[in-house]
């Protein structure tokens, strides 16, 4: 039996916070969260290694719902097993224990590779991976941002059938225009467990409406490649405000101006979550980034991707958006686990949950992670 405990640390367990504590975790779950208040109590006798964490923070370790690649490996260029290995580097780095690939608008051949990297990952043992996020390709072509408009397209039934099959066990999650699904792709859709989000859409109020009342339940990056929230037409956003889904956002403030952030916090409350949406330097392939300053942009100069990590979209959501660290940390961890349906396991520090945190200081430094 492995067993240790992590003492003397102030604990944001997802619900509350512990101004002093201990966590007590067995075989890589917590087995209990002490409330040490103002006394100095012992572990539990059956604990074999105590390490004073000497009044730093710890936390839920963070969920990347959205990252592209890391470490000069980009995911759509390079559909492989390794990819993933140097982007779980890369987001474990950055204080994430789990993320999701995720493939931008691509043919059905590289589609098919990235489930099977997914599937070779896992066989290997490769650690964090909760899934395949797809990127399109049923995209609006005015909203598809560093998209190459040649990979876009409307949905065929039959593919849609095709991909829902062939998916199972990997695809997690898919953003698509709802201007640009049918009604038969979309209930098949809807049927399958494929977690659905809409994003880069030129959407009407009322056709983004329609489709998060039949059933879809996320927006993605928020305010990025999607129409606008207008006085004559609210757009997909305004849909967004009205509706309250799920929706991620990236708080790099180049993707959107913090005062952006902080208004589509109080508006959306606990609906809102950070993702990293981050990609790394390809020169080659369909998708040709490089890094410019603080950011990523294709070989036109359109912005393509960030250069954040979890940790910093975290510290910026404090720094720059008056959002209380508290909850700035839920809006990394709980939430993510909560949207990707794994709730039950990550997200939390609390009896029975998985033991993956992040230790930081008062100056919002990343000092350590624990258990990825």
């Amino acid at each position: 039996m492995s067993t240790c405990t992590y003492t003397n640390a102030r604990i944001f367990t997802g619900d509350r916070i512990i101004e002093r504590g201990s966590v007590a975790v067995e075989n890589g779950r917590i087995a209990q969260v002490i409330n040490s208040g103002g006394d100095s109590k012992s572990p539990p006798e059956y604990v074999s290694e105590v390490i004073d964490l000497q009044g730093l923070s710890i936390a839920p370790a963070f969920i990347d719902l959205q990252v592209y690649g890391g470490n000069g490996k980009l995911f759509n260029n390079e559909p492989t097993a390794e990819t993933i290995r140097k982007t779980w580097e890369s987001v474990r780095a950055g204080g994430a224990s789990h993320f999701q690939i995720t493939l931008s608008c691509s043919p059905l051949e590289t589609m098919w590779r990235a489930m099977d990297a997914c599937r070779e990952y896992w066989v290997s043992g490769g650690q964090g991976l909760l899934g395949l996020h797809l990127e399109g390709p049923y995209f609006n072509p005015d909203k598809r941002g560093a998209h190459p408009l040649q990979h876009i397209r409307t949905p065929d039934h039959a593919e849609v059938a095709e991909l829902i099959e062939r998916g199972k066990g990997v695809v997690r999650y898919m953003t698509f225009a709802p201007e640009m699904m049918d009604d038969a792709s979309l209930d098949l859709f809807l049927k399958s467990d494929i977690l659905l989000s809409l994003g880069h859409s030129n959407a009407t109020f009322q056709q983004a409406v329609r489709a998060l009342d039949k059933g879809v339940g996320r927006v993605t990056h928020l305010f990025n490649a999607m129409s606008a929230f207008q006085s004559r037409e609210p757009g997909l956003v305004g849909a967004t405000f009205d509706r309250k889904p799920w929706t991620s956002i990236i708080a790099d403030g180049i993707h959107c101006d913090y005062n952006s952030l902080k208004i589509a916090k109080e508006l959306l409350r606990d609906k809102l979550f950070l993702i990293s949406d981050a990609v790394t330097e390809s020169l080659m392939g369909d998708y040709r980034f490089r890094f410019s300053g603080d950011r990523y942009v294709d070989d036109s100069g359109v912005l393509a991707g960030s250069a954040l990590t979890m940790w910093q979209a975290v510290k910026n959501a404090v720094q720059f958006a008056e959002i209380p660290l508290e909850e700035a940390l839920r809006m990394a961890g709980t939430y993510p686990a909560q949207v990707a349906g794994e709730d039950d396991r990550l997200g939390k520090i609390a009896p029975g949950y998985e033991a993956h945190f992040v230790v930081f200081d008062e100056e919002l430094h990343l000092r350590q992670t624990i258990g990825f």
